[in-house]
């Protein structure tokens, strides 16, 4: 389980750290970060309501990254959890970052977090399957 906890911790914590420049970029009010990730010429009113439509990622991930902190001190009781993450890692991480290279936005930067997102989902998958093992294990002595 001692596995399960740092995975935990460290999503956690990238999560964490990842909403605060998100939230940072949207409640600033300055748009000059997003206008310049839009890979089209964009108004200021657009870049605006791009940001507004940004905020809700940005306080998700700060419920996911605080929850993984919080559920870090007893990994036991929230096993079906890693699971939702892995999910979330996979179609709001991956997929959504491939959607977004074939929709002309940064393909380095999103590679980068879809190796990421990679680590975290095979990471999890091993991790929380160690833990189900031996959740099962102690069950049975």
């Amino acid at each position: 389980m001692k596995k399960l906890v740092w995975w935990f911790r460290c999503v956690g914590a990238f999560y964490f750290l990842l909403s605060l420049v998100n939230l940072y970029s949207v409640l600033s009010g300055d748009g000059s970060w997003f206008k310049s990730t839009i890979p089209y010429p964009a108004e200021d009113l657009v870049v605006r309501a791009f940001m507004e439509g940004w905020s809700p990622f940005a306080f998700e991930i700060l419920g996911l990254g605080t929850f993984m902190l919080w559920a870090s001190r007893n990994p036991g009781r929230y096993l079906g959890s890693v699971w939702l993450i892995v999910w979330l890692e996979f179609w709001h991480g991956v997929a959504d970052d491939i959607y977004l290279i074939s929709h002309g936005y940064d393909l380095v930067g999103y590679l980068v977090f879809i190796a990421i997102h990679f680590l975290i989902i095979v990471t999890g998958v091993l991790f929380v399957r160690e833990a189900e093992r031996e959740k099962v294990a102690a069950l049975g002595q």
